[in-house]
């Protein structure tokens, strides 16, 4: 019964990694996500205009790299 035991240590060892990766995954892009909000307050662009300005971008880039 030692090696289950070995086993059921390392499940519970790999599941808190996990869920530790997971937490930190999720902290990260929610900070980004704030912090590109407020870039966005302080230029005065609205959520319309910030994706549209975006989507220009994508654009130009395409073109760039098609032509």
């Amino acid at each position: 019964m030692e090696g289950m035991s070995y086993l059921a240590v390392a499940y519970l060892g790999m599941i808190t990694g996990i869920a530790i990766w997971t937490w930190t995954v999720f902290t990260r892009a929610k900070n980004l996500e704030a912090r590109i909000s407020a870039i966005e307050t302080s230029l005065g662009k609205e959520d319309i205009e910030a994706d549209s300005i975006a989507l220009q971008s994508a654009k130009s880039d395409e073109s760039k790299a098609t032509g």
